[in-house]
Parts: C-alpha cells; structure tokens; sequence
C-alpha cells in the first residue's frame, strides 16, 4: 500500500536524521568525541549489502577447503564448465549449494544496479567467481571475517565506554536513543534499497523474456533491445503497431547510451550540460593533496589501486587502497581486501560510506578528481578522521 511505502520512506529519513545528532552530542558530551559517532556504527551485522563482500570470501574458504574444489576454481575455467564438474562430487555438490544460497541472497546486486540494463550477479556468475578466485589467492594475508568480529569487539567496548563517561542518567538517555536509531538507520537505508533492487531485477528479468520472445520473432535483434524503448513504445512494438523504424531507432538510442557512458561530467553543471562541447579542466599533476570529506574514522597507508568500474577484470589485493570514482552495491567485494577507501564522490550516508564504516575502514570520499591524479601503485596515506588523502610515493 502506498501509506505503507511512505510509512517506511518517513522512517528512514527519521533514523538517517539521528547521525548528525549523534555526531554533535558525542563531540560536546564526550572526551575526544569528533569521531566517536562513525565508530560506533562499525560492524554492526544484518546489513545484506556488506554481508555480501563477507560472503564471497566464505566461499572462497570453503573452496580453498577442498582441495579438489580449489584446483578447479583456480583452473582458468569459466563458470557453466565448473558447475557441471563440480556436481559430479560430493564436495563439489557441497559447494554449490553454499554458491545457489549467495545468489539467492545477493544475485540481485550489479554495478549501477539501479539501472534495468545492467546484467545481475546471478546473470554473471563469472564476475563472482573472479573474486573467488582472487580470494583463494590472497588466503593467510587477510581475513576478514575475523577482522569483521574483531571490529564488532571494538564498537561494543566503545559504546560501554561512552555510556561510562555520561555520569548524566539524562545524557546518557539521550545518547542510547541516538545510537540505536543511528545504526537502525544505517542497516535499514542498505537494506531497503536491497529490497527494492529486488523488485527492479524481477522487472528485468520480465522485460528480458519478452525482449526474447520480439527476437524470436525478428522484431528485435536482441534479446536487451527492450532497455531501448520507452515504456510507451513497448505496447505497440509487441502489437506490431509501432509507426516507426524500431531497429533503427534502438541502434541511434544505443549508440548514444555509449557515447554518453564514456563522459564524465563536471561536480558542478550550470544550465544544461552538453557532451558535445564539454572539456575537462586540466588535472594539477604536482597535486600530492587532495581534501575531502572523512565518513569512516581511522588512518591507513598502503598501495593505490584505481578502479573506475566494478565490472573491470582487476582485482584489489589484500591491503591495497580502492580509488573509485563511487561505490554501490556492485563494489562491495572490492571493500573485502581494502586497507581503506578513497571516492572521487560521495557523501557520509552513501553506500561506499556506510559499508567502509560497517567494515571498519577509514574513507574519504568526495575528493573531486582522485581516479585521474592518484596513479595505481603509487603509495598513499589516507585520514578518515580529517578527510585528507597525501600522495607520498
């Protein structure tokens, strides 16, 4: 119903509402407060998104388990051919049944998974199986799920030592109903937009099987042409009504979805932006300072590696820093191996800012041109406390 919807709309801007709160009370109230706020929302669990980052990296151990698993998950093969060789096994079939239950969960997620276009996790198991493989890798030099723990350990003892610190009955009141609200906020913003992407990938894969059905009759020539229609036009293009040129018309539509995908407009647009006519301004190549906004408290130095899509074939090793022009759902498995996080965009209730902190990894997101002036390889210091990234080799 649609009071219902906007019941749970006005809830999560009330919960979202509690964080800046809770930021002041902890920075008048409590001794070394600036930060204390962020910290408090790390590990919090029953967040389905960052699970997800977790989850990979389970069925990367439990692969790395079984010997005869691992060897065919790290045997360059791609996915249909390893599910069929590992039905024949006990332990293969052990591993795909933890496999079908990560995409039952999180299949739904993609890059840009907002967009109808864009294939699903579970429509691209060969993307998943790429961070298996990287996971299997990287085994002894991280773990996550231990740090994950290790982490929640740290936020509990820090609430019991805030509580500690407000002698007030009155503040400290006050300040548990803050913090409660404020990590009900952050798990409940995740996992209501994870429930709506849900409901956009059931449209997908409906709006799939009817593009399939128009090509099987050569009305379209793919199966994804339907993403090229506007809704009005999907009736009559079904009914054989349409009064105009429907090839040629996705083609133009097409061609233009690519050339806008490869533009990446300015922070700041005034009037209307166009493509054609845009220049970038010129980079500051001595630049060794770049100022942004901290969302997750917490320093870290380590290996740049920059990443502008989540659908690329490079892999975030184990305490390297992600440099990403923004995160969603799509990029959680990179945050799994981060030492810390860097965006050229984002704000402190985004998803890459949520999840750094449920992570317990510094980020400053918001620094403008990050993914064009940090190289990948180049050594960088990042402070979530200060929203400062340094160059410094």
């Amino acid at each position: 119903k649609l009071t219902e919807r906007l019941g749970l709309i006005l809830y999560l801007f009330s919960v979202l509402g509690a964080l800046p709160v809770l930021e002041i009370v902890c920075k008048r109230w409590l001794p070394d407060g600036d930060t204390k706020a962020r910290k408090l929302l790390a590990a919090m669990g029953g967040m389905v998104d960052a699970a997800a980052g977790l989850d990979i990296w389970r069925l990367a151990a439990m692969a790395h388990s079984k010997p005869d698993v691992n060897d065919l998950i790290l045997s360059s093969k791609d996915w249909h051919t390893i599910e069929a060789e590992l039905s024949k096994t006990d332990s293969g079939r052990e591993f795909l049944a933890a496999w079908n239950r990560f995409m039952l969960l999180h299949g739904h997620h993609c890059r840009g998974e907002l967009e109808l276009y864009n294939k699903r996790w579970i429509e691209t198991p060969d993307y998943v199986l790429k961070f298996v493989c990287s996971h299997i890798t990287q085994m002894g030099k991280m773990d996550p799920v231990q740090s994950f723990a290790a982490a929640a350990e740290q936020r509990r003892q820090l609430e019991q030592q805030c509580r500690r610190q407000l002698r007030n009955p009155i503040k400290r009141v006050i300040f548990n109903s803050l913090l409660a609200r404020s990590q009900q906020g952050s798990i409940f913003r995740e996992n209501i937009k994870s429930e709506v992407i849900k409901l956009l990938t059931a449209l997908r894969k409906l709006l799939i099987e009817l593009g399939k059905r128009l090509t099987d009759k050569g009305v379209l020539e793919k199966a994804d042409d339907i993403f090229f229609l506007k809704q009005k036009e999907i009736a009559p293009v079904v009914d054989g009504k349409a009064e105009f040129d429907i090839r040629r018309t996705i083609a133009a539509r097409r061609a233009e979805y690519d050339k806008n995908s490869s533009v990446t407009p300015p922070d700041v647009v005034f009037g209307k932006f166009d493509p054609e006519n845009y220049v970038p301004d010129a980079e500051e190549e001595q630049t060794t300072v770049l100022n942004g906004l901290g969302v997750s408290p917490g320093r870290a130095t380590g290996k740049a590696r920059v990443i502008l899509r989540a659908d690329s074939d490079q892999q975030l090793l184990a305490g390297e820093i992600l440099v990403a022009p923004f995160t969603d759902p799509g990029w959680t498995p990179y945050f799994v191996p981060a030492a810390a996080i860097v965006m050229d965009e984002g704000g402190v209730i985004s998803h890459g800012s949520i999840v750094a902190r449920e992570y317990g990894i510094p980020a400053v997101v918001n620094v403008g041109s990050g993914t064009r002036i940090i190289k990948t390889g180049q050594t960088i210091q990042v402070d979530g406390d200060l929203g400062v990234v340094r160059i410094i080799g």
